[in-house]
This record gives structure tokens, C-alpha cells and sequence, in this order.
């Protein structure tokens, strides 16, 4: 990609996993703060660039390294969850491997952002692997897994069918279930995004129970978070917020509210080692 601002020095990375080769923009502020990396995840349509153009400006102000990983579509079909056909969380981790050579700093903990397909991806792999990451960013998610046995996987923790490749993964996301409970989770959703578009997946017992439209979903998710959570003897530290005049939307997100400021604000990785 072509992308240039002067406070930011951008570079493009081919980083292989066993998924196959990740394209990566990452960008580094000129005058660095002591806050960890954001990795940006895009959503459906792919727009990786442009998610890269639209935070960079705001990286360096901050002075925040971002990383943008672009997961293709003939490669990663259904990049939002991990599955059989494909792992984009393997590939994740590659590529938090392959920057750590570049900079140590990518050797801790990492924040990440997703933007609906990306916030599935995201908050999927804060539950597989919290030990890496140090906040949870999750604007306009679709859908969530709930942290409890509401609904079966991959909508939740439950299993109905025990021969399933779903017992599996159900397993696998519950075993590290209370540090991800610990973990700061910050959901965003804007007012307008009540549509049931096609890229909406519905079926009865999603809008049963997780709610009709994104709002309502993002809704049902910090509920249950908040539940889960203190179920387990944890102090939740997860917040709602909703985003003005914004519909689904990454682009107006970013740049018709501060979010892309309060993202990349960050917070400071002494704070964040002591809290861990």
C-alpha cells in the first residue's frame, strides 16, 4: 500500500504461518510513548488500507504503533472465528512472533481493535489467548461468543452435539475463560446501527437470545460478560458506549466521533504490567 504521514514510518510485512502468508502494514510513530502496540483488525470488506490510512494520522499523535493485518478472502473465507479450514489465529500469533524479532515490543502484550467481522476475531482470540493481550477493543460486532453455556458454540460456551468438531473449540475457549473475564473490555456500537443488513447473520435462537441488531447484541454481550465475570469472583471491567449519529460504519467511527482517539491514547504498559 501507498500510505505517508509525517509522523509515522509505515512498512508492509509478508509474514508466513501455517495459515499461509499474512499481509501486515505496521505502522511506527516518530516519537514513540510507553504504550503497547494496537493491533487493527477490519471487518468483511476487507479494508485494511484503509483502516491503516484512516489511524495513522491519530498513531502518531500519540505516538502508537498500530498493525494492520489483512486477511484475504481466498485464503481466510471466515477469518472472524477460527475453524478447521482455516486459522487466523495461528496467523496472528506468527505475526506477533515475526514483529517481536523487529521489535521486542511486540514479545507483551498487545491491545486490539476490531471492527465487526474484526471484533469477532478479536474478542475470539482475547478468549483463546489472554495472556497476549492487554485490552479488548470490540466496535459493531454481528454476533459475540457469550462467555457461558447460554448457547452453543460458536454463539456460546454449550455443546449439543458431543461428536462435534464444536466440543472442540468450546473446550478450548473455556479453559483460559477467567483471565479473559479479567481481562479491560472496552464495546462500541453506533445509535444507527439497527439495520438487519445481509451481512447480519440471523437465525431464531441468535435473535432470541442475543438480540435483533447489533445494538441489542453488544447489549446482550456485556451483560453476560458482567455476569460471567462476577460468577467467577471477578471485579468486571467492561464498558458500553455508544457511538452518536454512526451506522455500520468503520470509517464514519473513526472519524465522525474520538474513538480513534481513545483508541490510540492507549494506556501506559507500566500501568498495564502492574495491573496483570
Amino acid at each position: 500500500m501507498s500510505l505517508t504521514h509525517p509522523n509515522v514510518t509505515v512498512t508492509a510485512h509478508q509474514i508466513a504461518s501455517v495459515s499461509g502468508i499474512l499481509p501486515v502494514t505496521l505502522i511506527v510513530p516518530n516519537h514513540r510513548a510507553d504504550l503497547p502496540p494496537l493491533v487493527a483488525l477490519h471487518g468483511i470488506s476487507r479494508n485494511a488500507d484503509e483502516l491503516a490510512a484512516l489511524l495513522a494520522p491519530t498513531a502518531g499523535t500519540h505516538g502508537r504503533i498500530v498493525v494492520v493485518p489483512h486477511f484475504a478472502a481466498d485464503r481466510w473465507p471466515h477469518f472472524q472465528r477460527p475453524c478447521r479450514a482455516a486459522r487466523p489465529d495461528l496467523a496472528l500469533l506468527a505475526m506477533l512472533a515475526h514483529l517481536a524479532l523487529i521489535d521486542p515490543v511486540f514479545a507483551g502484550r498487545v491491545e486490539m481493535f476490531g471492527h465487526s467481522g474484526g471484533a469477532q476475531l478479536a474478542h475470539r482470540f482475547a478468549m483463546l489467548y489472554p495472556q497476549r493481550v492487554a485490552r479488548l477493543n470490540l466496535a459493531a460486532a454481528g454476533w459475540y461468543c457469550l462467555p457461558d453455556a447460554s448457547m452453543a458454540h460458536p454463539y456460546g460456551l454449550g455443546v449439543v452435539d458431543t461428536h462435534s468438531d464444536s466440543l472442540t473449540w468450546a473446550r478450548r475457549h473455556r479453559q483460559a475463560l477467567s483471565a479473559y473475564l479479567s481481562l479491560p473490555v472496552h464495546v462500541c456500537v453506533g445509535t444507527e446501527d439497527s439495520d438487519r443488513d445481509d451481512a447480519l447473520r440471523k437465525a431464531p435462537d441468535l435473535d432470541q437470545i442475543q438480540g435483533r441488531t447489533r445494538v441489542a447484541r453488544a447489549q446482550t454481550y456485556v451483560g453476560r460478560f458482567r455476569a460471567a465475570a462476577q460468577a467467577h469472583g471477578i471485579a468486571p471491567d467492561i464498558s458500553l458506549r455508544m457511538l452518536p449519529g454512526v451506522a455500520h460504519n468503520v470509517t464514519q467511527a473513526l472519524t465522525q466521533t474520538d474513538l480513534a482517539a481513545r483508541l490510540l491514547a492507549g494506556t501506559p504498559t507500566r500501568a498495564l504490567a502492574k495491573a496483570s
